[in-house]
């Protein structure tokens, strides 16, 4: 067995996570944050068999691998808004 790590974004899984650069992660809790647009890709950890292949999983099986996961971990973006920098 070994452990891999998938990340889902707007309905996708990715091996790595998606389109965000680390400088626009948020680092504290957003809860109480509703003045920032925010996004949030979700970081499944996952035990799998040896021979497992992301290339070679259905969509599907990715999600149901997913629902099964031994921990998940949100990460929160800023995303930019209008003409002004990230916050």
């Amino acid at each position: 067995m070994k452990t891999i790590h998938l990340f889902r974004f707007n309905d996708s899984i990715f091996r790595k996570i998606p389109f965000f650069k680390e400088e626009h992660r948020l680092k504290t809790d957003v809860t109480d944050i509703d003045l920032m647009n925010i996004e949030i890709v979700t970081e499944y950890i996952i035990k799998t068999y040896d021979d497992f292949s992301f290339d070679n999983t259905s969509g599907n099986d990715l999600l149901s691998m997913c629902k099964k996961a031994q921990k998940t971990i949100e990460h929160y973006f800023v995303i930019k808004l209008d003409h002004y920098d990230f916050i």
